[in-house]
């Protein structure tokens, strides 16, 4: 498939962001879908406990991977996509936290992905900029990213102030990033040590 590109360089990209290392390919779990994005998992969930398993499927929208099946980052990166594309990168991110989590046998909250995936889409999209040397859009990608939380149609009710609260976790600490560091080497820094931390400090940092 042609968009199997797109998702190898965003993956890579997000492993070498959160130094995650397993050997899980994005594309062996794809399940394009009409019109849900998501992660499921198709068995071990127990709570609100995440018990990570290889019986994963990655739900994205055919749409997004056939609109953006021939981008190439970082020349291919503009702002006024990125509300789409994030959609794609925030799938890839859980994915990718769920395979960490496995090869180390253990759990990770469902709170927990979706704080990771908000992070993930700020980090990889200043990382993206930095190397288009176009940081001056960094404050709009904040904005893009943070405005609001957006949530599809399929997001049971009873779920929603899950992810409005990882979105109001994941703002606070991002906008600690912007107002703490001074170069692209700091942010990279701060963001693996909030990958690698404990979950206790991950959801309050």
């Amino acid at each position: 498939m042609k968009y199997f590109d797109l998702l190898h360089q965003l993956q890579s990209r997000l492993q070498n962001l959160t130094g995650f290392t397993h050997e899980y390919l994005v594309t062996d779990f794809l399940c394009p879908s009409k019109e849900q994005n998501s992660v499921v998992v198709r068995e071990g969930v127990q709570g609100t406990e995440v018990e990570v398993s290889p019986e994963v499927l990655i739900l994205i929208e055919d749409r997004l991977l056939s609109k953006y099946e021939d981008l190439l980052l970082p020349g291919g990166f503009e702002l006024e996509h990125f509300p789409e594309l994030s959609i794609i990168v925030e799938e890839l991110s859980h994915f990718n936290a769920l395979c960490d989590r496995l090869s180390k046998d253990e759990k990770i909250s469902q709170l927990e992905l979706e704080v990771q995936g908000e992070v993930d889409k700020f980090a990889l999209a200043l990382e993206v900029l930095e190397e288009k040397n176009r940081q001056e859009l960094n404050d709009k990608v904040f904005d893009v990213i943070f405005d609001r939380c957006r949530l599809g149609d399929w997001v049971p009710a009873s779920q929603k102030q899950r992810y409005f609260d990882a979105h109001e976790i994941a703002k606070n600490f991002c906008r600690k990033i912007m107002r703490e560091t001074q170069n692209a080497d700091e942010r990279r820094t701060a963001f693996r040590d909030f990958f690698s931390s404990p979950r206790h400090l991950k959801l309050n940092p």
